[in-house]
């Protein structure tokens, strides 16, 4: 994805820079935006095109349009999105020296706004070694806090991030820098270290084994004894979610889901940090045949458990996701109401509990 469209601005520009410096102190990057472009009559822009990373620690990408130039700019948060988007837009403006010129007018908040953690860490390490695991079909990483050292006003948390059979470690003043830096560290090691699937020493089961051979084969050839053991997989992977306990995961079974709204992204969330799973969202590039936006929403299930949504937005499409994430969970936890009905016939009650969801 393009993200700079910028054109080379006019002389008309340099007068109201000057103009700017002159009244411009304390000024955020979008209020001085908005001053070089009022005396114009035009108004910058902005628009949310992307919500990624994971549910509790998103990254949001915004786009600014204003005249002829277009920029983008993401954050931790709408706010420092749309801060990092104008001055994208100032860069090019003032040739690359917005930091400076801001800095001297006494935008003191401008490094919180293109930096949200002082870790040195870009992005979001976290969500990216997510997305890096859903990629190469291996479990969700793990993060386990192995101590906190210090004094209490002086803490350094320590959490070591396991995928696979590798391991790194996390140093931080909090848990979330700890986690950060385990999760930037292990994924530095993945991109440079071939990773094999590890291997049990013939401690594995035949349903371990079909599927494995399968990744490898990276194909899509079957036959009867495979179809089996992923049959059993699919029938275990059933029991043990009809298994979860919680106030959320149970309220979920007496709400009646309707129409998607920004509600059920509080719901999911508050059900993910419940069941201990990671949601994230992944926006597709390619537009639907009708040319709707397109986003996946995957849920660090056992097995990873991936659900669609499309809107005329990115952000519907968000919604349209998660609610689809939200019948998903409710029809999968359902408990049978019969208690001698089979697992066959609780998959066909799921799916006719799905066709009536979907008419309602």
């Amino acid at each position: 994805m393009k993200i700079y469209n910028l054109e080379d601005t006019d002389e008309a520009d340099g007068s109201i820079q000057a103009e700017s410096m002159d009244s411009g102190a304390a000024k955020t990057p979008v209020s001085l935006l908005q001053e070089l472009y009022v005396k114009k009559g035009i108004n910058p822009k902005y628009d949310l095109i992307q919500i990624e990373g994971a549910i509790h620690e998103p990254t949001f990408k915004y786009r600014v349009s204003v005249g002829e130039l277009v920029a983008m700019g993401s954050g931790q948060s709408k706010k420092k999105a749309k801060h990092a988007a104008a001055k994208a837009v100032l860069d090019k403006i003032w040739g690359g020296h917005c930091s400076t010129l801001l800095e001297n007018l006494g935008v003191g908040t401008l490094r919180t706004v293109t930096s949200p953690y002082d870790d040195g860490i870009p992005g979001n390490p976290v969500g990216n070694l997510q997305e890096l695991c859903i990629s190469h079909r291996w479990a969700p990483p793990s993060y386990i806090l192995e101590g906190e050292n210090g004094l209490p006003h002086e803490r350094e948390f320590v959490i070591t991030c396991v995928v696979e059979k590798h391991q790194e470690i996390g140093v931080g003043k909090s848990k979330k820098l700890a986690k950060r830096q385990a999760a930037y560290r292990m994924q530095m090691k993945l991109k440079d270290t071939p990773i094999e699937l590890p291997n049990h020493g013939g401690l594995e089961d035949e349903d371990e084994i079909a599927q494995r051979a399968s990744l490898r084969c990276g194909g899509l050839k079957e036959n009867q004894s495979t179809k089996s053991s992923h049959g059993l997989k699919i029938t275990q992977f059933h029991r043990s979610l009809r298994k979860l306990m919680g106030e959320k995961i149970t309220a979920l079974q007496e709400i009646v889901l309707k129409d998607p709204n920004p509600d059920y992204f509080k719901l999911l969330q508050e059900i993910s940090v419940e069941q201990k799973f990671d949601a994230t969202y992944v926006d597709i590039e390619e537009k639907t045949h009708s040319g709707r936006y397109q986003c996946l929403l995957t849920m660090s299930l056992t097995p990873i458990a991936v659900v669609c949504g499309s809107g005329e937005s990115y952000e519907e499409a968000q919604k349209q996701a998660t609610f689809n994430a939200l019948q998903y969970l409710k029809l999968m936890t359902k408990k049978s109401a019969q208690p001698g009905v089979s697992d066959g016939g609780h998959q066909q009650a799921i799916a006719n509990n799905l066709a009536n969801e979907e008419n309602r």
